[in-house]
């Protein structure tokens, strides 16, 4: 009996040749029987092998052959799962890429070089990471467009070299694409790492601080434009570290960013806990807004900001921020810019009141403001175009609405006052103006929440006019005028425009002086001296306030004495172009 063993549809099955039994012509007598018998049966052995095989080669060999190679297959697809597995380990452990599959030999993969750079049959494998953040650091970060590239590849071929060829973003993006299924020898894997990445955002607008990631330092300095911002990803466990000055020392606060964190400089807390992850608001923090009477070049000589244009808001406040007595310091930035909603730049803006409170104004004919609004006027005729288009002149006050609270780069322009300083070639500019938020005792008169305080250019320029509204918007302004403070009483000569005005109406410290209900806080256009009963020189620089007596309006004749607020000699404002021509205080941004 013999046996002959063979695969057919994946189960063994028997061969049987039974040669135990002699043929009929064979008798006992025969010489030699036995050795005649096994050599004839050898030989049909030998037949039916034959046959066997040629069966096995014609139908059962490539059953065979086609499960060998899907195994092959399937093990390769394993392993290189294994080798992403190494590579996304050392890119959380290193916070690099691996530079090559080698170097995740031994510490990342227990496997030898040979056979992670090779597959079983020989061919090399290749590992490639999207061209466009390879060459990025994890201290630089990834932007949100560059963190959907954070991807990576591992081509094999089973049956030659793939020898692939990528440089560049298009050839990674084709190699990431292909289909395999009509090449089931090629195998690809293909690596999404965007999860291992968390966003870190800093933010320092106009002001100061420094910031290390992992071991790279940036330092910020305050002349820069635009405002330290910071919006990145970086991989999860990177370490952070804020400071509160700059060139970076000794940081305030460290962390490591294992989730999306948010921090802003914000000056108006106490010095060491000004890196806040969610800035509170802090009312007792305002900065002043002003405008210049021209545009300013480089340098400018001023505090972190090294120039600016006449058709921007400046914002004077912390940190550093100190008035009189004493010398002015304080950081001075920009708030707002109208140049880009007017063709060719805006000429100058006169006059500035930042709204506070939600109110309407009129009797006959109403408007709203709401806090954040910016009341403003412009020297010369303006065509201003943002969500709304709306063309104003000297003599208006309109409304600049942004749509986003404290981001003034778009929003809609509303008329508020449509000449309301004269008509036509009786038009006086507009050069200051505030609006009366609450209800205030100036001096010896109460004026009313939703009138205005102003002065015109022309032959009241030194006076300080209030308007009662009773219309208002574009043709149907309404109302009364008359004059509060006559600049005269006070040695304001008739020469000397008042350009910058603002009332207080409610108790505020600013640079270190508390400013009381009815102060005036005021500007002029040229220097003059012995300013108020207490005979003040001032410059066309400096802000002082009024503490008011008595009016004109309530008694007849104009009574105050002045004190110096800021200084802008101390802070470099000391140019004919840098004469304040605006001004509101304002919560700092």
């Amino acid at each position: 009996m013999r046996r002959l063993f063979y695969f057919v549809n994946n189960r063994i099955r028997v061969f049987t040749l039974d040669v135990s039994r002699s043929f009929p012509c064979i008798s006992r007598h025969t010489p030699h029987a036995f050795r005649l018998t096994n050599r004839g049966f050898s030989f049909l052995e030998f037949i039916g092998v034959i046959a066997v095989i040629a069966i096995l080669g014609a139908v059962i060999s490539p059953a065979v052959i086609n499960h060998l190679k899907a195994a092959v297959r399937d093990a390769e697809i394993t392993t290189l799962q294994g080798i992403a597995q190494g590579i996304e380990v050392y890119l959380r452990e290193t916070h690099a890429w691996p530079p090559d599959l080698a170097s995740l030999s031994p510490d990342y993969l227990p496997t030898d070089i040979l056979q992670l750079t090779r597959n079983d049959a020989g061919f090399p494998r290749y590992f490639f990471v999207h061209p466009d953040v390879r060459g990025l650091t994890n201290a630089t970060g990834l932007s949100s467009n560059e963190l959907d590239d954070a991807q990576y590849l591992l081509i094999s071929s089973l049956i030659d070299d793939a020898a692939p060829t990528i440089t560049n973003a298009a050839e990674f993006d084709a190699w990431w694409d292909t289909d395999e299924t009509s090449t089931p020898d090629l195998k690809i894997h293909r690596g999404q790492v965007s999860d291992l990445y968390s966003l870190l955002t800093l933010e320092a607008p106009g002001a100061r601080g420094a910031y290390r990631i992992e071991d790279v330092t940036t330092n910020w300095d305050c002349r820069a434009k635009p405002a330290l911002i910071h919006t990145k990803y970086h991989l999860a466990g990177t370490m952070i570290a804020l400071d509160e000055v700059s060139p970076y020392g000794t940081p305030e606060v460290q962390f490591s960013l294992m989730e999306d964190r948010s921090y802003r400089y914000d000056p108006c807390h106490a010095a060491g806990s000004r890196w806040r992850t969610m800035p509170a608001s802090n009312p007792e923090c305002w900065s002043l807004w002003m405008t210049t009477a021209t545009d300013v070049p480089s340098p400018s000589g001023a505090p972190c900001l090294d120039s600016w244009q006449n058709g921007e808001v400046l914002q004077f406040g912390m940190p550093d921020l100190a008035g009189e007595p004493g010398l002015t310091s304080g950081t001075l930035s920009s708030a707002v810019s109208l140049d880009g909603f007017s063709f060719g730049g805006v000429n100058g803006i006169s006059a500035i009141h930042y709204v506070t409170t939600q109110m309407t104004i009129g009797v006959t004919t109403t408007m709203e403001v709401k806090p954040g609004d910016l009341l403003l006027s412009t020297n010369t005729f303006e065509a201003l175009v943002s969500n709304t288009a709306l063309t104003v002149g000297s003599n208006d006050l309109f409304i600049f609405r942004p749509d986003k609270p404290g981001d003034y780069s778009s929003g809609t322009f509303l008329m508020l006052l449509h000449n309301f300083t004269g008509w036509g070639i009786f038009a006086n500019n507009a050069t200051s103006i505030s609006l009366i938020e609450r209800t205030v005792t100036v001096g010896d008169v109460n004026l009313q929440a939703g009138t205005f305080i102003f002065s015109e250019a022309g032959g009241n320029q030194n006076n300080i006019q209030y308007f009662v509204p009773m219309g208002v918007g574009l043709g149907t302004t309404s109302g009364t005028t008359s004059t509060l403070i006559n600049g005269s009483d006070i040695d304001i000569g008739v020469g000397t425009a008042v350009v910058g005005l603002d009332v207080i109406e409610e108790a505020v410290t600013f640079a270190g002086t508390t400013l009381q209900p009815g102060y005036l806080l005021i500007t002029l256009g040229q220097a003059e001296t012995n300013v108020g009963m207490n005979d003040l020189d001032v410059g066309p620089y400096d802000i002082f306030y009024l503490d008011i007596s008595a009016t004109t309006m309530g008694s007849g004749a104009t009574v105050a004495n002045a004190t110096l607020l800021l200084e802008g000699a101390d802070v470099g404002l000391n140019t004919t172009s840098e004469n304040i021509q605006a001004v509101s205080l304002a919560p700092t941004l």
